[in-house]
Order: C-alpha cells, then sequence, then structure tokens
C-alpha cells in the first residue's frame, strides 16, 4: 500500500505527469465531496476488483473542506494516492487526479457511481487495444433504481439510437469514462470554466477537434445513484448548466448553428423545467464570460464537423 497525501492541489497549468519508475496500466481517479456514505459504499466495490490487481493505481481527490483525512479508507485497494485539496474545485478536481496519473489510461469514476463488470477494466483497454483512432471511451449509464438510461445521460443528440449498442459518438458522460494518456497529453486538461455540469460537452468537442473518435461502450456499465449530497440548489444547478451550455455553443459552434442552438437550448431547458429556470441570469452568466474569453472562440473544423455526421449527430444540438 502506497498512500501520498497532498495538502493542496498543485499549481496551475502543469504539464501531464511524468512516468517515473513503476508505470501501472491504468489510474483510477475518483473525486468525492460531501458523501462519504456513498464513497465508502464505492470503495468496498472496488475493493474485490482492484486488491488483485498490479497494473492499477487509485486516486482519491478530496474535496472536502473539513480537516478529515480520508487515506485511511484506502487499505484494500493496492497502490492508492489520496490528495486533499482542502476547498471544493468541483468537477474540476478531475484535473488534479489527472496530473497526478501515472497510468497509461487514465479512468474517471464519480463517487456516487459504481462501474460493472469487475472487469470493466479490461473492457475499457481491449477497445483501446482494437481501435487506435479511439482517444475516449464511455460506460453506458444506467439509473441504479430502473436500470435505465435517461435520455440526459444518453451520449448522442439522436434519443431514438438503442441504449444497449456501441457506437461511434461526439458526447461522452463524465460519470464513467476512460482516456489515453496519448489523448490527455494532446488535448489538455478539462477548461476550468466549468464547475459543474455540462463540462463533458466542452471536452468531447476538444478531443475531436485534436483528430480521436470517441467510443460509447455499454459493455460497461455506470450504475448512477445520483446522491444528493453536495448539490446545490436545483435552481442554481439548472442556471449554471444552462450557462455552461452557452459557453460550449459559443466556443465551438459555427456562427450559424451558434446562432440557432443558444434560444432554442433555452426555451428547451425551460420547458424540461417547467418554467423554473432563470434563463436570463444564465445569459448575464454567459454574457460576462464571453467578454473575458472572446479571444478564445474556436468554431470546430471540417474534419471535426464531418466526424459528427458521420457519427449521426447535428451540428446545431
Amino acid at each position: 500500500m502506497d498512500i501520498v497525501v497532498a495538502d493542496r492541489a498543485p499549481e496551475p497549468e502543469p504539464q501531464p505527469a511524468v512516468m517515473v519508475g513503476w508505470t501501472p496500466r491504468f489510474s483510477l481517479t475518483v473525486i468525492t465531496f460531501a458523501r462519504d456514505a456513498m464513497l465508502r459504499r464505492l470503495i468496498a466495490h472496488l475493493g474485490p476488483v482492484l486488491k488483485e490487481r498490479r497494473d492499477v493505481e487509485f486516486i482519491l481527490v478530496d474535496n472536502n473542506p473539513d480537516a478529515l483525512d480520508r487515506s485511511a479508507w484506502l487499505v484494500g485497494l493496492g497502490t492508492a494516492r489520496y490528495v486533499k485539496l482542502g476547498a471544493n474545485h468541483g468537477v474540476r478536481a478531475r484535473n488534479v487526479g489527472a496530473r497526478h496519473a501515472r497510468g497509461d489510461i487514465l479512468v474517471f469514476n464519480d463517487d456516487d457511481v459504481l462501474i460493472e463488470p469487475a472487469d470493466f477494466l479490461d473492457r475499457f483497454a481491449e477497445a483501446f487495444d482494437t481501435d487506435p483512432r479511439l482517444g475516449l471511451v464511455c460506460a453506458r449509464t444506467v439509473m441504479a433504481d430502473t436500470g435505465e438510461t435517461p435520455r440526459a445521460y444518453f451520449p448522442h443528440t439522436n434519443k431514438q439510437l438503442p441504449h444497449d449498442r456501441t457506437f461511434k459518438t461526439f458526447r461522452f458522460q463524465a460519470n464513467a469514462f476512460a482516456i489515453r494518456r496519448a489523448t490527455y497529453a494532446r488535448v489538455g486538461l478539462m477548461a476550468d470554466d466549468f464547475f459543474y455540469g455540462l463540462e463533458e460537452i466542452d471536452y468531447a468537442y476538444r478531443v475531436i477537434k485534436a483528430g480521436f473518435e470517441i467510443l460509447h461502450l455499454p459493455a460497461v456499465r455506470a450504475l448512477e445513484f445520483n446522491d444528493p449530497g453536495g448539490r446545490r440548489p436545483q435552481p442554481a444547478v439548472e442556471r449554471m448548466r444552462l450557462a455552461n451550455k452557452f459557453k460550449i455553443s459559443y466556443l465551438h459552434m459555427p456562427l450559424a448553428p451558434l446562432l440557432v442552438n443558444i434560444p432554442l437550448f433555452a426555451v428547451y431547458v425551460l420547458m424540461l423545467n417547467r418554467g423554473k429556470v432563470n434563463v436570463p441570469g444564465a445569459f448575464g452568466d454567459f454574457v460576462a464570460w464571453a467578454w473575458r474569453n472572446r479571444a478564445r472562440r474556436a468554431p470546430i473544423d471540417r474534419p471535426a464537423r464531418a466526424y459528427i455526421r458521420a457519427c449521426g449527430g447535428q451540428l446545431w444540438k
């Protein structure tokens, strides 16, 4: 058991971790905040999966602002690293795990998600080994209480596609996914613009713009519990998600689809939440952000647009 405790996050914008000495095949990162009971359940789930393996390192990134040291919980997970941030960095804490990771394949697992079957790491690796064009592979999300995949968790704009079918896509769910180190080294960290919500859509655009492909792999299932611990009130979450969607569209969409997407998505979210979302507030958040980040707009190029169409996607969504 090798547990490394860090008192704070690394400095901003470091390069990907340098592999020195032992190099695991996989680095499995979990970020956690205000979900101790669910985290203990996840660790118990992973124990039998990891304890006999010698090709995995487990990284727990602790977003909790308390003084509790949770490193002792990792006993039985083999080689483990514990990083205590001392403040809630939201989903951006995945970057901390990526910076510490030494594996050839970086796997990310939300703290309220149980990945199955037990050989999920090998299934991710097999997908990468079979297709050198793949940069990222995501699991099929199913709700723990129903066994079904909700529309919002299906990584494609065509929600009529069979949920149990393997297919190339241009979206992914960040609750359970794997990425090649080579992809991460080229694409870089997830954007710091997104504290929570839809950050994977931005990253998916960046992955395909870099020339990599994305695979939906339903043979790996992410049992989503949607634990309420640490969540902000729903109106605040929906406002943040809507503002994030505006940001992502602004960064990556060509002008014509952008002009269509922003109003239509605002109406869609308004209807979905039965009017209980602050659209003007979200748009104001976006406008303030867009002014500060106006130089970053880089619409997807022709090869990326062709890839999205080949996957059956529509550019304006």
